[in-house]
């Protein structure tokens, strides 16, 4: 299915723990990928969707196709984790678990994506809605009312113009700088036109986190993209502040939006999220076992 996603922010708060041993645990992207399935099976939890040790898709309806239905054994998930009660005896106490601040009994909560616009980033790509208000266009407005902090944007970050990308532009921000984007998402959230999304109040609490707690916050800012489900298409970008290369903003050999000298990053293709940790569940039970799975599911659903 064709569809677009939005310029994200994806974060991780570096805070070492059982849960994040592998290599390059402070990356935000390698800590999405690990730790993950933890939190959709934490959805499946709070929506009722497990039973028997099976984790099973949210259904539209009764009238299911079994060969179609996607599910996951919950012991698949926790393999390399223990099982849940470790993860939550880890998780629970976690000075780095940003999500707790929202929702008292989320698990990994130490990373996230945080779009620019206002919408929330499901499990499913091709189910990625098109947002209205864009925080870029919110923060043009917001320092024309408040010229102190522009200042101290241009004062602790590199001059870009829109100053939006200058704010993301180090991949490990100082405590100086964490505490000015604090200042400007906390500015931003109180008077964006629409209502607070858990993405942006997850990012606003790690970021407070980073700053009360003196945990380092790794960030990378990743371009809107295109994706077909299968993969996911980045045009052009500046390889230093990632804005999108169009003839407005790259002269090809300058991103006039960062004066980044060079030539713009080719676009690229690479696979989507997709929906791990789901697989088709006629893959681990057989059809007929899918079958009665389906069955005993939609009963106790009633």
């Amino acid at each position: 299915m064709q569809g677009t996603t939005p310029e994200f922010i994806r974060w991780a708060l570096a805070h070492e723990c059982p849960l994040r041993d592998f290599p390059k645990w402070k990356d935000p992207n390698k800590t999405e990928r690990h730790l993950r399935a933890i939190r959709v099976y934490q959805n499946a939890v709070q929506e009722s969707r497990v039973l028997d040790g099976i984790a099973i898709e949210p259904l539209v309806s009764s009238d299911v196709v079994p060969n179609e239905v996607l599910g996951f054994r919950v012991d698949d998930v926790f393999e390399f984790y223990g099982d849940p009660s470790s993860v939550a005896s880890i998780c629970e106490p976690c000075p780095a678990n940003a999500v707790r601040q929202s929702d008292s009994q989320a698990w990994v909560g130490c990373f996230g994506l945080m779009p620019v616009s206002n919408i929330v980033l499901p499990d499913l790509v091709d189910e990625v809605p098109v947002g209205t208000v864009d925080l870029r266009e919110q923060l043009g407005l917001l320092l024309t009312q408040q010229p102190h902090l522009e200042e101290s944007i241009r004062t602790c970050f590199p001059r870009t113009s829109p100053e939006w990308y200058g704010l993301w532009i180090s991949r490990v921000p100082s405590i100086k700088q964490r505490q000015i984007q604090l200042q400007v998402v906390d500015e931003l959230l109180k008077v964006v036109p629409c209502a607070i999304t858990p993405p942006w109040e997850a990012f606003q609490s790690a970021l407070r986190l980073s700053v009360d707690r003196k945990i380092p916050l790794h960030i990378q800012l990743v371009p809107e993209a295109v994706t077909d489900g299968v993969y996911w298409y980045v045009d052009q970008h500046c390889g230093r502040c990632c804005a999108i290369s169009t003839a407005l903003t790259h002269t090809g050999q300058q991103c006039q939006v960062c004066k980044n000298e060079g030539r713009p990053r080719e676009p690229q293709r690479r696979f989507v999220r997709g929906k791990r940790p789901y697989w088709k569940m006629t893959r681990f039970l057989g059809a007929e076992g899918t079958s009665e799975y389906l069955e005993r599911y939609l009963k106790q659903k009633g």
